[in-house]
């Protein structure tokens, strides 16, 4: 396995993993093994890649998985990161305000189906953080509260730290956070 930053070559196969993930095209079964809730194009990768980034799990040329990596002050962003960001102003992480930090937010991350549970997203994680700890001090992510099996495998398989809660069009979702050190 290979964690590389994503080539515009890339962007099919990774909306192709990203259409296959969102909930509407999963089964209830499916559901439950974890979903992304973003419905990113070509053109939005393309703006997030040439930004911060887009890791790629690269298995001998296959999509194993992706995650994107974006500055908070990037636009447009969908409504959710707006309550997120808005939700960030007065939250701490290890007693420090957030907003005193330098921080990226994290996600959508998305394995592919056969790839999950052999390691792949703590090799992504831990490039994440190699790719990030020079500019930033901490990563924050949103998780649907819907989405259980992705917040475990973010708090318990990789130590993040649930910061608060908050709410946007009548979904809640958990804020997480963790240091890039």
């Amino acid at each position: 396995m290979i964690i590389r930053p994503a080539q515009p070559a890339d962007y099919p196969a990774i909306l192709a993993l990203q259409a296959q993930n969102v909930p509407e095209h999963l089964s209830a079964e499916r559901r439950r093994q974890g979903f992304i809730v973003s419905k990113m194009d070509e053109a939005q990768l393309a703006r997030i890649n040439a930004e911060l980034g887009i890791l790629v799990a690269d298995a001998e040329g296959q999509l194993a998985g992706f995650v994107c990596l974006t500055q908070a002050h990037m636009q447009p962003r969908p409504e959710v990161v707006d309550a997120m960001l808005a939700t960030l102003d007065v939250q701490h992480f290890d007693n420090r305000p957030i907003q005193q930090l330098r921080y990226f937010l994290y996600g959508p991350v998305c394995l592919d189906q056969r790839w999950r549970g052999k390691g792949v997203l703590k090799q992504l994680f831990a490039a994440v953080k190699n790719h990030t700890r020079a500019s930033y001090d901490l990563g924050v992510l949103f998780i649907d509260d819907a989405n259980p099996h992705s917040l475990a495998a973010h708090q318990q398989g990789l130590g993040m730290t649930t910061v608060t809660t908050f709410t946007c069009r009548g979904k809640r979702y958990s804020l997480l956070a963790f240091a890039t050190r």
